[in-house]
């Protein structure tokens, strides 16, 4: 009996996820989304991972959105002021509702995300600590039971990420996330300035 969801993508969080939540005797269910994004080469990562890892998961499909952002659509970067290029508008609560309404009806009352401490600093809006607080006010009135929203890396940086699947084994080849385009590009503009 599966008694956690998490929001998988195949990226480095999301695994790092999947791990602590068996670790500590959970039955994680993962749901994956594809979403229109440009790198939907991730959903076949996930894939892969959940299968070797023997975690029961689903895909949901949301076409026709029209997103424009970095991730979606023309993928043109910086659309908007004082958010990150990559960002894809109300991104994780589409995402959040989506797990919501699956965990329910499965009877799950927990939901994780890997928001971590870079994406606020990198201002990705739906990755505050306040913006998880806000949803766990909403999921705990909008269904027909309450349930918790949680976000465990919000206190990492992608370097103790990292760090951590390296320990436990987890090679980088493993694993895929739509934002290596664009931190290469950062990393470059990095070095030559």
């Amino acid at each position: 009996m599966n008694d956690l969801v998490i929001l998988y993508s195949g990226g480095a969080d999301s695994r790092l996820l999947v791990d602590w939540a068996t670790d500590i005797g959970r039955k994680p269910y993962c749901v994956l989304i594809d979403y229109e994004q440009t790198h939907v080469k991730e959903l076949e990562y996930a894939q892969v991972q959940l299968d070797d890892l023997g975690i029961p998961y689903q895909i949901v499909t949301l076409h026709g959105l029209g997103l424009e952002s970095g991730l979606t659509g023309d993928a043109e970067e910086g659309r908007w002021d004082n958010v990150h290029v990559m960002n894809v508008p109300f991104r994780n609560s589409m995402f959040i509702t989506i797990a919501a309404s699956i965990a329910e009806n499965l009877g799950i009352e927990e939901i994780w995300f890997g928001a971590n401490a870079e994406d606020r600093e990198n201002l990705f809006p739906d990755c505050y600590q306040e913006y998880v607080y806000s949803m766990n006010q909403l999921l705990s009135k909008a269904g027909a039971k309450p349930m918790k929203l949680v976000a465990p890396l919000l206190g990492w940086t992608k370097e103790m990420i990292w760090g951590h699947l390296n320990n436990i084994g987890v090679e980088r080849s493993e694993l895929f996330s739509g934002y290596e385009e664009y931190e290469e590009k950062e990393e470059e503009s990095d070095a030559t300035t």
